[in-house]
């Protein structure tokens, strides 16, 4: 009657036997309250738990499903489930938890996971959690996904029964080199549902033909030449195509969409790639708001196990676990010369709590140039707990790195440009932290994906895509490019182009037709007939 108690309220569903994985054994489930119960102390706001404890060959194929083991069958899944089980066979990594997006919030624990490991890994699953609940990237995302993801999953099976597996697989793998070309901004716009009746509002045009007089016809094909009304009827249909297609005044990002919208599809065809468009709209803001949501997560166990002393729960031994844990801090982090998101959001939200308690921020503070005034300021305000939830309430990766890493953070926990030598050593390159944080901002721009956006859907009156890559300094990768333009090219049923610039910045332009990619430059491309 587990089960019951979470429908009465609690925060808490404890996975038994009933639920796929092992019996979560009872020296972790006696302390899950105690957890819950210090991390709603400390302010954090979370969805309902359900805590599974899985073996690593379960926990991994639930991470190469996403998280949600539920989802359509395709290939993709059993590449990542074979790399990462053998990455873990040959002690190249190991995933000790995952945490999904949903309410109630579902934790997977690895069952060869230590108690103290166990502990962690909750107090950190419970950190993502509150980030999902609580950042704003995240409002829009759906919290019943495990059953909508089932749905999906469902109706890609019929369609596979159908139409036949591979027909339907070979769709989706299109739809899938796509998969990045939306607009999370779009999750914010209020949902407009078609009208499902079919109706004809279109107003038609005619050529602009000028009156003769009376008894005087035979000077029509003098005052309206063919070559005139025929110049005149492609305007139209120039024009009406646009109107039809509904033609931008701005570029779009969200070019999946209109794929989605507008691409000649069949019904099972536009029902899949509409459930792949919610797909990656839900996972969107993941990207873009990984370092600081590991950072967050990062932070609160380390709130919990080493400021709060959770480390000793269960612990009967001389160190209490602190000396394990330690080690597994380590292992995530990295280390003094490592990058990664969890280091560098880590560090953030500390330093972020440490200056708003000293009251290191401000015209006051800024104006101080002062070294050793600056060393020991502090002006004991205590606003740090409240900063730091503010932040993970507000902010995303990219505008983290350009307000809160400052010269002082830099150099405070030395985030510079390092070089691995083959020896082992490393050899510092640069220390500037201007460079350095342009470096890390064009890095969490946009999630690290170039920005293509589709600038005309009627090129040249054709029908022809013609898409745009917002130049900032980083090629494309031409086998990347050239497979997602033959796709587009499969799901529009017409050529595609897309203009960005090589290493000489040079502008240069992909056309895909017939299947064939071909790279040319603007000029020979303003001369071919596409």
């Amino acid at each position: 009657m587990r089960g019951s108690k979470f429908i009465r309220g609690t925060p808490l569903l404890i996975a038994d036997n009933t639920i796929p994985g092992l019996k979560l054994p009872e020296e972790i489930s006696k302390l899950i309250p105690t957890i819950i119960k210090a991390c709603s102390d400390f302010g954090l706001d979370f969805y309902p738990i359900i805590v599974q404890m899985l073996t690593y060959a379960e926990i991994s194929e639930v991470a190469a499903y996403g998280g949600f083991p539920v989802r359509y069958p395709h290939w993709q899944w059993g590449m990542e489930y074979n790399e990462l089980q053998r990455g873990y066979e040959h002690g190249m990594h190991r995933i000790y938890e995952m945490v999904v997006n949903t309410n109630p919030c579902y934790i997977y624990c690895l069952d060869s996971n230590t108690l103290v490991d166990n502990v962690t890994v909750i107090s950190h699953a419970i950190g993502h959690n509150d980030f999902f609940k609580n950042n704003v990237y995240f409002s829009p995302t759906s919290q019943n996904m495990m059953n909508e993801l089932a749905n999906h999953g469902t109706r890609v099976r019929k369609y596979m029964q159908r139409w036949g597996k591979e027909k339907v697989i070979e769709f989706i793998d299109n739809v899938l080199r796509i998969e990045t070309l939306i607009d999370p901004a779009k999750a914010f716009e209020k949902k407009i549902y078609k009208d499902p009746i079919v109706k004809d509002s279109r107003k038609y045009h005619q050529p602009v033909h000028f009156d003769v007089k009376d008894g005087h016809d035979y000077m029509d094909s003098y005052v309206n030449p063919k070559e005139w009304i025929d110049g005149q009827r492609k305007k139209i249909e120039r024009e009406d195509a646009a109107d039809f297609l509904e033609i931008f005044q701005e570029p779009i990002r969200d070019v999946m969409g209109f794929i989605r919208d507008n691409a000649p599809l069949k019904p099972w065809q536009a029902d899949i790639i509409a459930m792949l468009h919610e797909e990656m709209m839900y996972f969107s803001p993941q990207g873009p708001t990984k370092m600081l949501n590991e950072g967050w997560a990062s932070f609160i166990d380390f709130k919990m196990m080493a400021e709060k002393g959770m480390c000793c729960l269960g612990q009967d031994n001389s160190d209490k676990g602190i000396i394990q844990y330690a080690l597994h801090k380590m292992g995530v982090l990295g280390g003094k010369y490592s990058m990664n998101p969890y280091h560098i959001g880590f560090c953030l939200f500390q330093d972020i709590e440490e200056r708003w308690n000293k009251g290191k921020f401000g015209a006051q503070w800024d104006d101080c140039k002062n070294l050793k005034q600056r060393e020991d300021w502090d002006q004991k305000l205590g606003l740090g707990h409240n900063k730091v939830l503010e932040v993970r309430k507000y902010y995303n990766d990219f505008t983290a790195i350009a307000e809160f890493f400052t010269p002082e953070f830099c150099d405070k926990y030395e985030f510079y440009e390092w070089e691995h030598m083959p020896n082992g050593t490393y050899v510092l390159l640069d220390r500037d932290p201007k460079k350095i944080r342009k470096k890390l901002m064009a890095r969490y721009l946009n999630g690290g994906l170039p920005d293509v956006r589709l600038v005309d859907p009627n090129h040249r009156g054709k029908r022809v895509l013609f898409l745009e890559h917002r130049w900032d300094g980083q090629l494309l990768f031409p086998p990347y490019t050239k497979a997602t333009l033959e796709s587009l090219r499969y799901l529009w049923g017409n050529t595609v182009c897309l203009s960005t610039r090589n290493s000489d910045d040079k502008e240069i332009v992909y056309v895909c037709k017939h299947g064939e990619v071909m790279i040319m430059t603007r000029e020979d491309y303003e001369r071919v007939d596409i």
